[in-house]
């Protein structure tokens, strides 16, 4: 299945009047890895939950290739083949690796939860399980697939949630701050996976982040956003010279705006 393109075309998000996302456009080519970045507040959270159906878009249109998704349900999202990741953590901690990954397969399941119950359809858990221990072998977790999701490390969790996502089979990988409260190595083991993941797979990404080592070493494009709006796009090496992203990050331009610049 190839990777899709992602077209953001004006959307806007309010809330009582207050705007999230104020005529947001962007486009993200297919197997590409896309950036977007901020300050806090900036509308990227809010933006990633518009793209999945969980904000609702008050302007503005959202298509994955030709399919218009702006007011589809979460659900009818996920069917088209997006799979994302949060900000926070969200496991089943009591239960083991291996079933809280299981939980990915469920919009592949055909069987349902009666056939299951009945033994009908064994055949087919096996399959999706058999897919399950390949997904956590690619991210280095099939040591721990018995054990709880609770008693992994802060690391290993995060790697968790991202097999997680692509046990989904998605075809456009939306990340929620990836690399958050991981250490040096782990960020760059992370970044590490998400582009073979895109090359094994055949996937687009865009994802959040503020580590702007991780972001300048695996992103296509970046898109940055302030106060809701897109302040400026292009390539790394491009946004990271650009005045507007210096001062929006830094407060304000200058020599030393220059020296703290995202690297």
């Amino acid at each position: 299945m190839n990777p899709p393109r992602l077209t953001v075309d004006a959307v806007s998000v309010a809330f009582s009047g207050l705007r999230a996302l104020d005529e947001v456009s962007f486009t993200v080519e297919p197997g590409t890895v896309h950036a977007v970045i901020g300050p806090n507040g900036a509308g990227k959270s809010s933006l990633l939950n518009a793209l999945c159906g969980i904000y609702p878009v008050t302007g503005g249109r959202i298509l994955l290739d030709e399919h218009e998704v702006t007011r589809q349900r979460p659900d009818r999202v996920a069917a088209l083949g997006v799979g994302r990741t949060f900000q926070n953590i969200v496991v089943s901690p009591r239960e083991s690796v291996l079933d809280n990954l299981m939980v990915g397969r469920h919009r592949l399941t055909r069987a349902g939860l009666v056939r299951t119950a009945l033994w009908l359809g064994r055949g087919e858990e096996r399959r999706h399980e058999a897919r399950v221990r390949e997904i956590a072998g690619f991210v280095g977790l099939s040591e721990r697939l018995d054990k709880t999701a609770g008693r992994l490390a802060y690391g290993d969790l995060k790697r968790l949630e991202f097999a997680r996502a692509l046990c989904l089979e998605p075809r456009l990988l939306i990340l929620d701050e990836p690399v958050a409260g991981l250490n040096t190595a782990e960020s760059r083991e992370l970044g590490r996976l998400v582009l073979a993941a895109r090359d094994a797979l055949g996937l687009t990404v865009v994802f959040v982040e503020h580590d702007m080592g991780v972001v300048m070493s695996i992103a296509d494009r970046i898109t940055v956003l302030d106060f809701g709006r897109v302040v400026a796009e292009g390539a790394p090496a491009e946004v990271r010279r650009n005045p507007t992203v210096i001062s929006a990050y830094l407060g304000a331009p200058g020599e030393d705006a220059q020296e703290g610049a995202p690297r």
